[in-house]
């Protein structure tokens, strides 16, 4: 018999009351890969277990998902009862990090679940000054930074921590004091890069440290209960064929980390594999400036001590960023020219060899869209430094150092410095199989470099590659992290 008018009205009331609960409940209605349930499981026994995995698997998911559950009193994996109100912390490196890992919980935590005033900001997260998500119950979820070491971790006493990525073994052993005496867990999502990992992979061989190690393939990227693959925010589903793309762009000196989630890279003779001469070496690089495209000049800056035979580079690059629909964006680069002189260069002379760089470009000073310089190096001679560049450069200019725009930025500002350099070599690499970064032929030492360079310091190219790297870094991370190049594979 055909449905009423009303029956028919109150079935589509009913499903759409079904569909406010999905949105207002994304827990209650997740589907988990293989990898990640047997995680759930892990941290339903212990008191202690580790997550280890590379990039896009869903470690900060189930980290989050397990996190808001304890908060709100159950267990995930089995939905039983537990004690709440409890305090939990998330704790990361860095705050462009926090705020990744809040907006993550705030798209998964039950809203009416909190306490009344709760709010969030895609900028800053749930605030500077104490970041903290109070749930309905009394549970307390923090968000902590490891920037002031473990000194600044002592003295609480808490239920629950949840440590997104790498951190210290001080840190580590600061966190676990904290949960002692109420007898809480520790879960530790990460890929282990960035910071020594050597401590962590001891307590797992020794059987100490519990683990899921999820490598990226079909058991970490295949829903249990729809058999569905995963999917990128831009609805890319990572099939065998995103993951043979992903093995592609990926230098193979990182790859079993930044993949696979293994312990250690495999340092394998010449870093950038895909680097060839008759596709990247190009004096002219023809585009299609249209709609959404934005052309742009880039200067990095390198120092270096005395002895560094090709240690001051300044390096200059011509950039395309071209918008998609779904807001990503499609990078082009082209290294016009360069500029490599010894260490012991005085900054007077290396600022002048700059200008004359840009002017035979026909480039100004004021047409760059942004200028990123080395860390200051000292010498029994002189101290180089963006300061000291930016001096010379405004007195051949003509004006006061306060006039000059644009100013030369630090490349390494931020906590994890130290790490960009992988991020970066990845995103160069990704470039060149891609055919999106190409150099001018008169570039002889950058074009030596990618034909040689083995990832190492010492390497006497290392310099003129750092410089690139700098000048790029405004690309490399558009928003600002530290956290990872934003990697586009070929349509």
């Amino acid at each position: 018999m055909p449905a009423s008018v009303a029956e028919l009205r109150d079935l589509e009331a009913a499903f759409a009351g079904w569909g406010e609960h999905v949105e207002d409940h994304p827990l209650d209605w997740m589907d988990w890969t293989r990898r990640q349930w047997e995680y759930v499981e892990l941290v339903a026994r212990c008191t202690l277990a580790l997550f280890r995995a590379g990039n896009q698997v869903g470690k900060t998911v189930v980290g989050a998902a397990l996190t808001i559950a304890r908060c709100l009193g159950y267990d995930l994996a089995t939905g039983t009862r537990l004690t709440a109100p409890i305090e939990a912390w998330v704790v990361c490196t860095s705050w462009s990090q926090a705020v990744a890992i809040m907006t993550k919980v705030w798209s998964l935590v039950p809203k009416d679940e909190l306490a009344p005033g709760q709010r969030f900001n895609p900028r800053s997260g749930f605030g500077k000054d104490n970041p903290a998500l109070v749930f309905s119950n009394g549970s307390i979820l923090r968000f902590r930074t490891t920037n002031q070491g473990a000194e600044a971790l002592a003295g609480a006493t808490i239920d629950w921590v949840w440590i997104d990525e790498p951190t210290d073994l001080d840190i580590f052993r600061e966190l676990q004091k904290r949960v002692m005496r109420r007898a809480g867990k520790v879960i530790i999502t990460l890929t282990p890069i960035n910071r020594p990992c050597e401590w962590l992979h001891e307590m797992v061989d020794k059987g100490v440290l519990p683990e899921v190690h999820a490598k990226l393939d079909a058991a970490a990227l295949t829903f249990r209960g729809t058999g569905q693959r995963m999917r990128l925010a831009d609805g890319t589903e990572m099939s065998d064929a995103w993951v043979g793309e992903q093995r592609r762009i990926t230098p193979a000196m990182f790859s079993p980390v930044v993949l696979d989630g293994e312990w250690e890279t495999r340092p394998e003779g010449v870093f950038f594999k895909a680097w060839d001469g008759t596709k990247h070496v190009r004096d002219q690089v023809t585009t299609n400036v249209g709609a959404g495209a934005r052309l742009s000049w880039r200067l990095g800056i390198d120092y270096a001590a005395a002895d560094r035979e090709f240690g001051q580079v300044a390096v200059l690059v011509k950039v395309l960023e071209v918008s998609r629909r779904d807001g990503s964006r499609d990078v082009y680069a082209h290294v016009v020219d360069e500029v490599v002189v010894t260490g012991a260069t005085t900054t007077e002379t290396f600022a002048d060899e700059v200008l004359s760089m840009l002017a035979r470009n026909g480039v100004r000073w004021e047409m760059l869209a942004t200028i990123y310089g080395d860390n200051p190096v000292t010498s029994q001679w002189e101290a180089k430094s963006n300061t000291a560049t930016a001096r010379r450069v405004a007195h051949r200019l003509g004006m006061p150092l306060r006039a000059l725009r644009p100013v030369i930025l630090s490349a390494k500002d931020g906590p994890r410095a130290q790490s960009l350099k992988e991020p970066g070599c990845r995103f160069l690499h990704a470039q060149m199989v891609m055919t999106r970064l190409f150099v001018h032929s008169r570039c002889k030492h950058l074009i030596k470099g990618f034909e040689t360079w083995d990832y190492s310091d010492s390497h006497p190219y290392k310099d003129v590659i750092d410089a690139l790297r700098y000048a790029l870094k405004p690309t490399i991370f558009p928003y600002g992290s530290s956290a990872g190049p934003v990697i586009r594979t070929a349509p």
